[in-house]
């Protein structure tokens, strides 16, 4: 059994400041490919087909995901075709949601890919299992980051209708975009806002671990936002569904009150981590502090396979993520037999996460003796389509 798996391709609904454009005809041709080739039995989209988030903070969208992921599609219409021609061919297109299209529901993309596998898991989650034994395990991984998992609790009193799911990173991605505006990071502000800085409590101290959040905020806004705007401009316009409002960052930077450090937005959402996690899914769940201090931390990311699966699961012998962009291939000792971890990289024409890798995927071979998984790079050469094997580099 063959399973090609792809993610991160970001299609957006403007090719102002979508993310893939010129590799949309790659990834056309790549698809073309998997059909001719005739060896493949199914493609899986592992998360952030679409993408709601890396847009202007002021960008006027539709009012409905319905409509927002609609249009993305229509922006996008070749690629949809090339989709909707790979399962006429007889390959099974499965999808699994990401944080990025985290709102698309099944009835949306059912309209826009007729006859789509959706492997998913409550509101904004998802998994597959696959390969001969189901000892394959693939997911976007969005679920284990505080900045990026489904978000059910934060914000209720803003909703005019339905239930809250958008988490902080949406938010992230909205003023990164409007101030920064890609994700090179080159085009910082040279006179950033100055704000005073809230004293770091002890260790023991209640406070602590709102403080480690604010901090994140903190670095952030005092990084991206320039000195000779004003920080209580409402110009992050949110029109998701039922939540609807007009921000500013000083909603979503935590300020020293008598009663804690919280902001607007998403308070005390650290204190509610645990239970986020287990509303999510999470088998293992991660400490908030300890999540916090190694937000960024490539090694935890590594461990979380190991945790959620490895260690869960033995019938597990194959993890595939995406979310980071990053490729990687890496296998882990001591389980009595060969445990993998892939992640498959993304579609991006600019990879800020790894320059070297973009439209790279993963392609599994099980069989009833065993697992094997390979990462490759599109390129082209001439007119002809190469399949690069990276593997050994990104292990």
């Amino acid at each position: 059994m063959k399973t090609v798996i792809i993610s991160d391709l970001h299609l957006g609904i403007d090719d102002k400041y979508a993310e893939t454009i010129k590799n949309r005809p790659l990834l056309v041709s790549f698809l073309e490919k998997l059909i001719n080739e005739k060896e493949i039995d199914e493609l899986v989209i592992n998360g952030d087909f679409f993408d709601q988030w890396v847009l202007p903070a002021d960008y006027e969208c539709p009012d409905d995901t319905d409509a927002f992921y609609k249009a993305c599609a229509k922006n996008n219409e070749e690629v949809m075709d090339a989709f909707k021609a790979v399962m006429k061919a007889g390959i099974k297109l499965v999808y699994i949601p990401g944080n990025h299209d985290m709102t698309m529901t099944g009835e949306t993309l059912e309209d826009i890919l007729p006859g789509v596998v959706q492997a998913r898991e409550g509101a904004g989650l998802g998994s597959y299992r696959t390969g001969e034994r189901g000892e394959v395990l693939i997911e976007h991984s969005h679920r284990y980051e505080l900045f990026c998992a489904p978000d059910c609790l934060s914000n209720k009193e803003f909703m005019e209708y339905g239930e809250p799911m958008l988490p902080l990173g949406f938010f992230f991605s909205k003023i990164g975009m409007s101030l920064v505006g890609d994700g090179s990071f080159e085009n910082m502000p040279e006179n950033p806002i100055k704000i005073a800085e809230i004293e770091k409590p002890a260790k023991d101290a209640p406070d602590y671990d709102a403080y480690l959040y604010y901090k994140i905020w903190y670095d952030v806004i005092t990084s991206m936002f320039p000195a000779e705007r004003n920080p209580d401009e409402k110009f992050v316009k949110v029109r998701v569904d039922g939540f609807k409002g007009d921000f500013s960052v000083k909603d979503i930077l935590p300020e020293k009150h008598a009663d804690g450090i919280y902001a607007k937005l998403y308070k005390n959402v650290q204190g509610r981590w645990e239970e986020l996690q287990k509303l999510n899914g999470v088998k293992s769940p991660v400490d908030v502090r300890h999540h916090i201090e190694h937000i960024i931390d490539q090694n935890e990311r590594m461990l979380i396979p190991k945790r959620q699966y490895f260690d869960a699961d033995e019938s597990i012998d194959l993890v595939v993520f995406g979310h980071s962009h990053i490729p990687i291939y890496k296998e882990y000792e001591g389980y009595g037999r060969k445990k993998i971890f892939v992640n498959e990289g993304s579609w991006l024409d600019i990879n800020y996460s790894a320059p070297d890798y973009k439209a790279t995927f993963a392609l599994v071979e099980s069989t009833k003796d065993g697992t094997n998984a390979k990462v490759y790079k599109c390129e082209m050469k001439g007119e002809e389509l190469r399949f690069v094997d990276i593997t050994e580099k990104i292990s």
